[in-house]
């Protein structure tokens, strides 16, 4: 038996070397690593005035932690007290980081084309490129703030994962703090290199504060001349070195032969409809030879400030090659099939242009589902940009009669739909029952409010929002319209929605485009349309009990009047508002604090592009980020678990040592990160450990450490496993005694480092011992 597997190795019998003081190590790199971790953290969110919402600072917070966490773990896997890292062994916790990274982006993204879901193929590669791809051309085609869709987060994931593995080897590997500013440099440097008007000064003032804390964190003396220079070199170059680089401007990020849905629809609508440059977005044929509305998405969450959709539902089921039957339809209603055949040349959205409602989509590529509240159809990892497809369509064809039998019934569950801030000015709900409130039923209310804006005097104007201020959705917004009576279409749409909820008319808008301009030759013997980036349109959707989800049109002087919306076709009743308005409270106004709809989608912009990297995405993240750190912390505790249960299996069944037991207490003592030098005898391992347990009994210590000593110099002792077993079932109760003092003595925060973080374990398998002594 050799001595050094005492954990103690005696320089003599009899008078043993003088027992060195307790100390507890401190490793500086874990420090080193929270403090990196901090920059970063800060330094990401710099990227938020390029970036709308926040679910992708999460996301991206959760793979920082986990890179470090892994870089850091495996730092202390191959660090031992008594042999020297070499520079191979420095590498390992880098390469084991960008492995890391690797699985997590294939689990991530591309789990369907990998082994077991995290293992990539040259599949998982093909896919991984394609993304790579979508998402330099979402960044060509949106406008600021972009929406972080799941190729752009690809991208975040890509470029941020590959920064915080280099600033870690920087701060950790090659122990020099100061050049991982360079990697936080690169991330600030990055929204100024877009923009020097839109840099974030708060953002650039606390990575500076955190990168000071980086340094004087590892500074063995103080540095206070260095780490302001380094600071303000870091802060200066950031805002600096914009100037020095072309600037993108708004054209830059927009032109091109594309147009992006990415972003909200709602604020960018106006922008992307005064854009000097018409430009073809798509085509498509009819077989009835019919022109169409293509809707994108639905909005039906109304803030007070913007519209917004729900969180979109993705579900494994709901391919488009079956779609679901649109709500509320009965089968009184007489209905007929189209088939549109699309060609999408310039459009990048995740969402499909599709007619509502569609049955049936054949011939797209990649992954698509469509939300069975919505029936729109979205991909999470491509845009529509390229797409050639087929939908057949369902063209509702109600009577004016069956829209006026639906009355004014609002079916369970569609209180959503009527939902209002309670502080709504009061000039909308009493413009509103002023037009319509005193009409006999919501189909009535409905005509009276379309007549009211289209043979009004409202004029359709894009610039008078912008010139007068009021350019948007909300509240405000909507009574500046109705004082101005000049907007364009999503004015139009949002007033006559909030106004048709006001009345107790349940009500969203749908953001997509007009149905273009018919073309002059034919496809395949099709009638076809063109449809252009001045197109985009919003229009009111309201619903009807029996009917669903019915179209109108209030934009003055643009569209197309559905049939059984034209007062002028001889079914259309003439609605008559009665001298006595309805109450604007008693026609089911839901305020929007009881609304629990309103409460899911946060109040700022809106994606109808994307859902903000949707939620689904954001807590997946988060899931595989746990998971991986938690597999990689119990792998050393499992480890030592079962070390432990085996050892006192043998003591307590008599076939373990003095040396079993005594070996036990060493390694507890080296998970509790305290020094035990090599050179120590058991007997100054013993004051040792005394000194450090304080006042507790010391004799367990002693026995167990008399014990040990009896069987390393006693000539005479005959080993448990050769058949005699010499020492008392007891040793067992005394080294449990020992550990449990040594736990108690550590305190809290050192039983549960011990126990996720054992030391010993890393040791061990950093070694490569088998676990059977």
């Amino acid at each position: 038996m050799a001595l050094s597997d005492l954990g103690a190795r005696p320089t003599s019998p009899v008078s043993p070397a003088p027992a060195p003081s307790v100390s507890v190590r401190r490793p500086p790199e874990l420090r080193t690593s929270v403090l990196l971790l901090l920059a970063l953290l800060v330094t990401i969110a710099g990227l938020r005035v390029i970036l709308d919402g926040v679910a992708w600072w999460f996301q991206l917070a959760a793979l920082c932690l986990l890179l470090l966490t892994t870089a850091a773990a495996m730092r202390r896997l191959v660090s031992a007290r008594t042999v020297r890292p070499g520079g191979s062994r420095k590498l390992l916790p880098t390469i084991v980081a960008v492995i890391v990274l690797l699985l997590t982006v294939t689990a991530v993204f591309t789990p369907s084309t990998a082994i077991l879901g995290v293992i990539p193929t040259s599949r998982s590669w093909d896919a991984l490129s394609r993304l790579g791809e979508a998402a330099t051309v979402s960044i060509a085609r949106q406008s600021l703030p972009a929406v972080a869709v799941t190729p752009i987060v690809f991208l975040l994931v890509i470029g941020v994962g590959a920064l915080a593995i280099v600033a870690d080897l920087l701060a950790n590997a090659v122990r020099s703090p100061a050049l991982a500013g360079i990697p936080l440099l690169v991330l600030l440097a990055v929204p100024s290199a877009v923009s020097i008007d839109i840099t974030d000064p708060v953002v650039f003032v606390l990575a500076a504060l955190s990168y000071l804390l980086l340094l004087r964190g590892n500074a063995t003396r103080p540095q206070t001349r260095l780490t302001i220079g380094l600071s303000a070199m870091v802060l200066v170059g950031a805002l600096v070195a914009p100037l020095l680089l072309p600037e993108v401007n708004a054209t830059q990020a927009t032109n091109g032969t594309g147009f992006s849905s990415g972003v909200n629809p709602v604020l960018s609508l106006g922008d992307n409809l005064r854009q000097g440059v018409e430009r073809t977005l798509l085509s498509y044929s009819t077989e009835s030879g019919t022109p169409q509305y293509l809707r994108l998405v639905s909005l039906q969450n109304f803030s007070g400030s913007n519209w917004g959709p729900d969180p979109f539902r993705q579900r494994s089921g709901n391919t488009p090659d079956a779609i679901g039957a649109p709500p509320g339809l009965s089968e009184a209603v007489a209905t007929s099939k189209d088939r549109v055949f699309v060609t999408v040349q310039g459009l990048t959205s995740p969402w499909l242009p599709l007619p509502y409602p569609t049955s049936r989509v054949d011939g797209l590529e990649g992954d698509w589902f469509w939300d069975s509240d919505g029936l729109a159809v979205k991909s999470t990892n491509r845009d529509a940009r390229s797409e050639t497809y087929r939908a057949t369509s369902v063209v509702i064809e109600p009577t004016p009669a069956q829209l006026a039998s639906a009355g004014t019934v609002v079916p369970a569950g569609f209180d959503r739909f009527l939902a209002l801030p309670a502080a709504m000015p009061k000039v909308i709900a009493e413009t509103a029952n002023r037009v319509a409130g005193g009409a006999g039923s919501n189909y009535e209310k409905a005509l009276l409010l379309q007549q009211f804006f289209r043979n009004g005097d409202f004029q359709y104007s894009e610039t008078a929002p912008v010139d007068q201020n009021f350019d948007g959705t909300g509240m405000t917004v909507i009574a500046a319209f109705l004082r101005v009576k000049a907007g364009y279409c999503i004015q139009f749409a949002s007033s006559m929605a909030v106004m048709a909820r006001s009345l107790g008319i349940p009500s969203r808008i749908a953001v997509g485009f007009l149905p273009g301009t018919q073309l002059p030759e034919k496809v395949d013997g099709r009638t076809a349309f063109t449809v252009t980036s001045r197109n985009l349109h919003s229009w009111p959707e309201l619903y009807f009990d029996g009917i669903g989800w019915t179209r109108f049109e209030p934009t003055v002087s643009l569209g197309l009047v559905p049939s059984y919306a034209d007062v002028a076709s001889p079914d259309v009743p003439t609605p008559v508002n009665t001298a006595t308005p309805t109450p604007s409270n008693s026609a089911g106004v839901r305020p929007s604090s009881s609304a629990a709809p309103l409460a899911a989608e946060p109040t700022g912009p809106a994606t109808a592009g994307a859902t903000r990297a949707t939620s689904i995405g954001a807590w997946s993240w988060l899931a595989v980020a746990i998971l991986l750190a938690i597999v990689l912390a119990l792998v050393p505790a499992a480890t030592r678990a079962l070390l432990r249960r085996r050892r006192f299996r043998a003591l307590n069944g008599g076939t373990g040592s003095a040396l079993t037991a005594w070996r036990e207490v060493i390694d507890t003592a080296t998970d509790l990160d305290i020094d035990v030098p090599d050179t120590t005898t058991p007997r100054g391992t013993a004051d040792l450990l005394a000194r450090f347990i304080g006042d507790a009994e010391r004799s367990p210590i002693d026995r167990v450490r008399a014990a040990v000593e009896r069987e390393n110099y006693a000539v005479t002792v005959v080993s448990a496993r050769a058949g005699t077993a010499p020492y008392p079932v007891s040793l067992a109760a005394d080294a449990r005694r020992v550990i449990a003092d040594l736990r108690a003595a550590a305190g809290r925060r050192g039983r549960l480092r011990a126990t996720l973080l054992p030391l010993s374990a890393v040791a061990r398998l950093r070694r490569g011992l088998r676990l059977d002594d």
